[in-house]
């Protein structure tokens, strides 16, 4: 069953998480990702070394600068369409969703530590294409969709799952009711485009508001994640709203997010910027905890980016 603790972001620690690693695997690594689904790297001897080198960069750097750890991102398209594309039969799918946790579970046995906590977390994705949606799901199909993989993560003991790179309202919806049911402490992440809204055209105020209001305020927080400061920052309009945001997830670079995946090559940015850019919006809100990456970071840029922001709340510069 789900851990019933605490989670320790919400009792004031700071701790970051790395998404988007799958740029990464195919950009530096070489991999050759079917649909973006990097859970099968788990069955993969190389991929295996590539991913806990990855991840060990990322820990080490959050752990040497008093940051705790979400330790998440491999399950993001370990649900049933994706799956059945890459030939996973359902027995198969759960069997390498609790790996992937168990690849989690390792790293938080290894750094845990009363002042680098260690939790380990599962990630839901959207059902279809983050940046290209085409028909989303309504409330209640997500739910039913979503619902199995939550189901497995609860059952494997995560502490935590987090919706990541959501793009509908009504999907993210379906994934908090499935979390509620589960009893499962959920975050649910928001993918928002040039300008700070998502897709459809909400602003992050009106999808916070909209998802609260349909679920009885089931998330525990929200976050961004998949798109670069300069590029949400202007969705992070002043209200009472803001007090339900929990972490942010940039890109390293400030490009269009489908772009990144079409370039061929890794767009890595400047992790010292990037963390002076974090940096800013700590000072701007003091009561996030979450400062952590997406596609084309690495412990380059969680390094700098716990960096500064710690800076940030000790009283000191960004820069």
């Amino acid at each position: 069953m789900a851990s019933q603790k605490v989670l320790p972001q919400l009792a004031g620690k700071l701790m970051t998480t790395a998404g988007g690693f799958e740029t990464w695997m195919q950009y530096v690594d070489g991999f050759k990702l079917r649909h973006f689904c990097g859970f099968e790297l788990l069955n993969d001897a190389r991929g295996l070394s590539c991913l806990r080198d990855y991840h060990r960069k990322v820990v080490e750097a959050a752990v040497e600068n008093g940051f705790g750890v979400i330790n998440e991102g491999l399950h993001y398209r370990a649900s049933r369409d994706w799956g059945e594309l890459t030939g996973f039969s359902p027995e198969a799918l759960r069997e390498i969703n609790v790996r992937g946790i168990e690849f989690y579970r390792d790293f938080a046995r290894e750094y845990s530590s009363p002042d680098t906590p260690m939790l380990v977390g599962g990630v839901i994705g959207p059902r279809g294409d983050a940046y290209n949606i085409g028909r989303a799901p309504d409330a209640a199909e997500a739910e039913d969709y979503h619902s199995q993989q939550m189901l497995t993560f609860r059952d494997a003991g995560v502490d935590q799952v987090t919706a990541m790179t959501f793009s509908s309202v009504d999907e993210a919806v379906g994934v908090a009711r499935a979390a509620k049911s589960a009893d499962m402490p959920v975050v649910i992440s928001f993918f928002v485009a040039r300008g700070g809204r998502l897709s459809g055209g909400e602003t992050l105020e009106e999808a916070i508001t909209r998802v609260d209001s349909a679920t009885g305020n089931a998330p525990e927080y929200y976050m961004i994640n998949c798109t670069h400061p300069t590029e949400f920052e202007p969705g992070l309009a002043p209200g009472e709203w803001t007090d339900r945001l929990g972490g942010f997830l940039p890109n390293a670079v400030a490009r269009e997010a489908l772009d990144l995946c079409k370039l061929g090559h890794l767009e890595d940015g400047d992790p010292a910027e990037l963390g002076a850019q974090m940096g800013a919006l700590a000072r701007r809100f003091p009561h996030i905890n979450v400062w952590g990456g997406c596609c084309g970071t690495d412990g380059r840029h969680i390094g700098q980016i716990a960096r500064q922001v710690s800076e940030v709340r000790r009283g000191g510069s960004s820069a």
